[in-house]
């Protein structure tokens, strides 16, 4: 197992690199965009630290990870001078983060400390355990 582990973190290390190396370089405009992104990133990262280390709810991130691809997708589209392509593809991450977020905030997970059990989403609860489970079968068998 340790060397798939090692060969996948290789493969992870290597190919983006040897990418960048070989392939036609970043023009102006996409490292801009990079960068752009990567310090919007940043900034949520540091937020989410922030967050929880102040809560000790060190889950807060799970609550964005369906809502930060939306305006990402919208800055590198505005960024791209409204480009046919990235403007369909803002729309599309757009659907699937509406979706994601639908379906995590009716299990109740934007509670404050959702968790504990309010909603529907209780990470204790043997139903969401038994559905988390039964849904990696459906995906993955």
């Amino acid at each position: 197992m340790w060397k798939t582990v090692l060969f996948l973190l290789a493969t992870l290390v290597t190919v983006p690199v040897l990418a960048y190396l070989y392939d036609v370089p970043p023009n102006e405009k996409q490292l801009t965009i990079i960068w752009n992104v990567t310090i919007v990133y940043l900034i949520l990262a540091f937020l989410c630290f922030l967050v929880s280390t102040i809560t000790k709810n060190y889950s807060h991130v799970d609550k964005l990870w369906s809502i930060a691809p939306i305006p990402y997708a919208w800055q590198i589209a505005y960024l791209g001078d409204w480009n046919e392509r990235l403007i369909l593809m803002a729309v599309l991450v757009t659907i699937w983060g509406v979706r994601l977020t639908y379906n995590f905030a009716r299990r109740g997970a934007y509670q404050w400390k959702f968790w504990l059990g309010g909603g529907r989403l209780s990470m204790g609860s043997s139903e969401s355990k038994t559905r988390v489970s039964s849904a990696l079968e459906m995906v993955f068998i």
